[in-house]
């Protein structure tokens, strides 16, 4: 049987619109979570974006939106936060894993405490966090059941006959035909479906969608072609339409198979859009930031993401919580009750207290970054960044675009944020004497 989680009735709390209720209800939740690649802030239709994504965006009516969550500026950090609850810095994972490198096999992994609890854990999409062994390989890391490829792209459009597509299944090459999007969702559905409907379920649908080169179907080319847009930005919106209708499908399994109420769906992205560095652009109403992916400006690493388990979250909720992809390992464990006996220290706090309650709670920094881009370190309203630029200091929330830099003005507050950059460089240093 389920292990209680034992949430108590709040009642709504204060303006953030959150409730916690049935208490009654004694099983843990299913999570499912969804995560695109290489999507920026403003790809989504509930940031006023003419992209349409009309199932993300009901995510986010009928859930939580988190407005300030943050991720690391390239793909194979954050899904190493996202796995570990750890700073991949710590690690030596900077940048993206390359077929030689992997998560070190002593870092726990979190299907592995989701496994150890009663979880099934399933995973469709894409990996990077390592392939040069069997045990750097999902299955080795915790999954029960995993279909997806294990670098950090894939031709979108897969074909039946080529002497290797890139596709796997538990370590086997796997032959497929279809769109990548399709064929992700496709899997997920089928695991859902397919599950033990008496043990509770871990599913990571990990897209690859927008990732560039992006591909989409003609009618979704030729429909954003009617919209004005042109170049690299046609094919990116075709691919996230098409990826939401994926999460569509999905969402609508969960519904048909009775999981929909006691189901956490989490939905975010692995860091921002790289066309957003280049060439940005902003629709009326939008909030307007900086950078893209692999820089620590704002519009590298603060993602959409909403959360909704209608069996918990009151619809139509928000919070401006700082909160980073580390933090998701203790947050989930907690809010499934299981229980954390890492080997090593955990960098992410548990945040579902805030969420649960729509009050924003005391924390330490938020630290995001690594060696080639620098760090960043989030203290409430203060920003500091300190990469091969320099050191600059902002208040994001009056400042969003980070046009000011209050380093000269603010010099105690750099060196106290800067400090907390110490240990840091030390465990990297360790690791390269």
């Amino acid at each position: 049987m389920w292990r209680a989680i034992g949430i108590l009735a709040y009642g709504l709390a204060g303006s953030s619109g959150f409730l916690i209720a049935d208490t009654d209800r004694s099983s843990r939740p299913n999570i499912v979570l969804l995560v695109s690649d290489d999507m920026g802030w403003n790809d989504v239709g509930y940031h006023q974006s003419r992209i349409s994504t009309p199932h993300i965006d009901q995510l986010a009516r009928d859930g939580i939106r988190l407005n300030r969550f943050y991720v690391h500026p390239v793909c194979s950090p954050t899904r190493t936060a996202l796995m570990t609850g750890r700073l991949p810095a710590r690690m030596g994972i900077t940048g993206v894993i390359g077929r030689a490198g992997s998560v070190p096999k002593d870092e726990d992994f979190l299907p592995e405490w989701m496994h150890q609890a009663g979880y099934q854990t399933f995973m469709a999409g894409k990996w990077h966090l390592g392939m040069i062994d069997r045990a750097s390989l999902p299955s080795a890391r915790g999954f029960d059941q995993f279909f997806g490829f294990y670098g950090g792209g894939i031709n979108y459009y897969a074909t039946v006959g080529s002497r290797h597509s890139g596709w796997y299944r538990n370590g086997q090459s796997a032959a497929v035909e279809g769109y990548s999007t399709d064929l992700i969702a496709s899997e997920a559905i089928e695991r859902l479906q397919r599950r033990d409907k008496n043990r509770p379920v871990f599913l990571y649908v990990a897209f690859n969608a927008p990732h560039p080169p992006a591909q989409a179907p003609e009618r979704l080319i030729q429909k954003y072609q009617r919209l004005g847009f042109t170049g690299r930005r046609l094919s990116h919106a075709g691919a996230i339409e098409a990826m939401d209708a994926a999460i569509g499908r999905i969402l609508a399994t969960l519904k048909s198979e009775g999981m929909e109420r006691d189901t956490l769906v989490m939905f975010f992205c692995d860091n921002g859009s790289g066309l957003s560095r280049r060439m940005p652009q902003f629709e009326p109403g939008q909030l307007k930031l900086r950078g893209g992916k692999g820089t620590l400006q704002e519009g590298g690493i603060r993602v959409p993401a909403v959360m909704r388990w209608p069996a918990t979250i009151r619809s139509g909720a928000t919070t401006d919580q700082l909160m980073a992809v580390q933090d998701l390992l203790p947050t989930l464990a907690a809010l499934a009750a299981v229980p954390l006996k890492p080997a090593k220290p955990l960098d992410g706090v548990n945040c579902w207290p805030a969420i649960r309650d729509g009050k924003s709670i005391e924390r330490s920094p938020v630290i995001v970054g690594g060696e080639g881009a620098g760090f960043a370190v989030l203290d409430g309203k203060w920003k500091l960044i300190w990469d091969s630029v320099g050191l600059n200091l902002f208040d994001i929330v009056r400042d969003p675009i980070e046009a000011h830099d209050l380093s000269a003005e603010q010099p105690l507050k750099a060196a106290e944020l800067a400090d907390r950059l110490r240990p840091i460089h030390q465990a990297m240093k360790e690791l390269n004497p």
